[in-house]
């Protein structure tokens, strides 16, 4: 019974059809039509073996590439057996003339495939080509009815292919257009809440006010003192009309904010201007509330506050003019450093003269020429990069130098009262604590930042940072927090209490950052040399916004705030105003070449001039910009 089983299953064997012959395949790879033979490949580079060489353990290679091998490694690339050097390895004559043999007969296959259309043919045609004398009537056509079915049925499937693709693009492109209706939907619903918000703040106000007239235009004189526009072409504004008294920003910039500063026609065209920021500002704000279907107007109060703010100027008045060069000859009179006192009474200039200039700030712009001495002249003994007032002590001032040196003085007679020497290399930046009124930092090209006390005569801590440090400023509610700049491209944000670890580093310049500002306890701003401004939250490691339009690539080119307003200059000879809420600039203002004797004969397009220092007179809408030419303006924003 078992040898039948077995001779049934042999039986069987014997007649299950013969599987046809795979074409040859090394190492996985199918080889193409010219149906290599495996003993004629390379193992080398895979290919016809090119004068083939044996080496002593037998195996064959390509002469080219069995001499880069054995330069490379003195083995056998097939066994690994040592090969010393290439004269061991000899000619294999017998197996140059076997692919000599094949190489021929490859090419006949291949004359013979180029009369039927000369193109790459399947197995398929192949047999066709070799078999067709062979090829009875009924076995053409039953070729023909299965080749007629395949064909209906590949079109068939490629159809329904096609099809599928089709319906899958619909169903994409419906789903999000549908979510676009949606989104628009909630928008719409938004901004119609709003809108009813405002009409019924308008039907309140007129029943209150029956004179209110929303379009009334308001008065306004001649702008020939007002330059600088939103957008470069701007360049008209309403100037307000009060004596040049009031330009101190003090008893009358009461009266300054009670009349408002342009017409409601001027600022519905900047708003027009902009319009596009304005609509993306509203959207960000107000993206949270229609996200979760709710009713609150927190975002709409916030946009109205940057509305205001943002359509509140259009242009820059030049209220006085000052000279920073020592004379007519001088070609290097940057300003480096412009800071106001703790009333905003005094101002200090200073920069690569050596010298820090204080001026009085009331007597200034009360000057009817603009001839101004300074109260009060001190010289270093190497350039200035920056000077800081005390918020405490009314005439204590720090400055910084090209040498290291940290240098606090008296600004009203001169004296220093502390020289701080620690240093390494040139000193970039100081600044004054405004919590702690002993507390000084400065940051250094010797990638540190140190912190000094009034009463003490050495450093009390310092902070290693990995590269050059271009700024240091301390937050201006706490004594411990501390942000600086660095040649990394990052701002960092420290607690003094624990120096090895920052509380956060932010990423996103491009460049060495060169200032760094607190606009708030919350908000950093930061300039770099990448032509870009960013807005930070300490709590957050992503920049909030990026400023771009002014142009810094190489120039420590200043920068103020007052909170809301960001200026800075440019390497162009421009100064530039930005509002925190949008990204473009809001206003600009470029300074007038001034040539000296030695600088007459320079063409206008040779000019690299650049404004280099700026500073916000705190509570007031004025800005004091000084260029690379050592002219200072102090300018009203009109």
């Amino acid at each position: 019974m078992a040898n039948r089983s077995v001779s049934a299953s042999n039986s069987l064997i014997g007649r299950r059809p013969r599987k046809r012959q795979h074409p040859p395949v090394f190492n996985g790879l199918e080889c193409s039509y010219e149906d290599r033979n495996n003993d004629f490949l390379c193992p080398i580079c895979f290919d016809v073996i090119e004068e083939a060489h044996m080496t002593k353990c037998g195996h064959s290679f390509c002469f080219k590439c069995v001499v880069k091998s054995l330069e490379q490694s003195n083995r056998c690339p097939k066994c690994n057996f040592t090969v010393e050097s290439k004269d061991q390895i000899f000619p294999n004559f017998l197996l140059n003339e076997l692919i000599l043999k094949h190489k021929q007969q490859m090419d006949e296959k291949k004359r013979r495939m180029e009369k039927m259309n000369g193109h790459q043919v399947s197995e398929l045609q192949e047999f066709l080509s070799q078999e067709a004398d062979t090829l009875q009537l009924a076995d053409v056509n039953f070729m023909l009815e299965v080749l007629v079915q395949k064909k209906q049925q590949l079109e068939a499937d490629c159809k329904a292919a096609q099809f599928q693709l089709l319906r899958e693009f619909l169903h994409q492109v419906r789903k999000h257009k549908q979510e676009q209706l949606d989104r628009l939907t909630k928008e719409i619903t938004c901004i119609d809440d709003d809108s009813k918000r405002v009409e019924a703040y308008f039907v309140g106000h007129s029943l209150a006010s029956p004179s209110f007239v929303p379009d009334q235009y308001l008065p306004s004189v001649g702008s020939s003192d007002v330059v600088g526009s939103s957008n470069g072409d701007e360049t008209t504004a309403a100037a307000a009309i009060i004596s040049q008294d009031s330009f101190n920003g003090n008893k009358s910039v009461d009266r300054l904010n009670q009349l408002p500063q342009n017409t409601l026609a001027a600022r519905r065209k900047r708003m027009h201007i902009h319009f596009d920021d304005l609509e993306q500002c509203y959207f960000s704000l107000r993206s949270k509330e229609f996200d979760r279907g709710g009713d609150s107007a927190d975002g709409l109060e916030d946009f109205q506050d940057n509305l205001a703010k943002f359509t509140r100027y259009s242009g820059m008045r030049t209220l006085a003019t000052l000279s920073y060069a020592c004379d007519i000859f001088n070609g290097s009179s940057i300003v480096s450093s412009i800071e106001f006192d703790k009333d905003s009474e005094f101002f200090a200039i200073a920069g690569v003269t050596k010298k820090i200039k204080v001026f009085e700030y009331g007597m200034v712009v009360q000057d009817a020429v603009d001839i101004h001495y300074p109260v009060n002249e001190m010289v270093c003994n190497s350039k200035i990069s920056c000077v800081s007032w005390s918020s405490y002590h009314k005439g204590t001032m720090a400055s910084s130098d090209y040498e290291g040196t940290v240098t606090v003085w008296d600004a009203f007679t001169g004296q220093k009262a502390r020289v701080f020497q620690e240093h390494e290399k040139r000193c970039w930046s100081v600044d004054f604590n405004r919590v702690d009124t002993k507390l000084i930092a400065s940051g250094s090209d010797d990638a540190r930042v140190k912190l000094w006390a009034t009463d003490r005569d050495h450093s009390i801590a310092s902070l290693e940072a990995k590269a050059n440090v271009c700024c240091v400023k301390f937050s201006p509610t706490s004594r411990y927090h501390l942000a600086f700049g660095s040649a990394d491209h990052c701002v960092h944000y420290y607690d003094l209490r624990n120096l090895k670890q920052p509380l956060g580093v932010f990423k996103g310049h491009r460049k060495a950052v060169s200032y760094a500002k607190f606009l708030n306890t919350d908000e950093i701003v930061s300039a770099s040399t990448d032509s870009q401004l960013k807005l930070w939250n300490i709590n957050k490691s992503h920049s909030l916004r990026s400023f771009k339009g002014h142009t810094n690539e190489k120039n420590f080119v200043g920068l103020a705030t007052d909170g809301d307003y960001i200026v800075c200059g440019s390497e162009n000879n421009s100064l530039f105003v930005y509002y925190k809420g949008l990204s473009k600039q809001l206003l600009t203002m470029k300074f007038d070449t001034v040539r000296s004797v030695l600088d007459k004969e320079k063409k206008e397009e040779d000019a690299n001039e650049f404004v280099s220092a700026v500073c916000w007179r705190q509570g007031s809408n004025v800005v004091v910009a000084a260029n690379s030419q050592g002219t200072i303006k102090v300018l009203e924003l009109v």
